[in-house]
């Protein structure tokens, strides 16, 4: 006998009936890989490129306080 929390409206499956099994991938999930892996290596650049700018300031920084003409 059921109870009252097994029932689920028409269109909301349990995932484990509605999902494919786990060592299926299917087109989509190997285009969010891609995606995710575009997404990873533009991230990379950009810490890379802020690393970057940061040692520009600080070099730019370091040579003005050096430059100082005193009073």
């Amino acid at each position: 006998m059921s109870s009252h929390r097994d029932y689920r409206p028409p269109g909301q499956q349990n995932k484990l009936v509605s999902e494919p099994p786990l060592g299926v991938l299917d087109d989509k999930h190997a285009q969010l890989v891609e995606a995710d892996q575009r997404f990873q290596a533009a991230l990379e650049q950009a810490i890379a490129a802020g690393g970057e700018r940061k040692e520009a300031v600080e070099a730019t920084v370091a040579l003005k306080k050096r430059r100082k003409p005193s009073p």
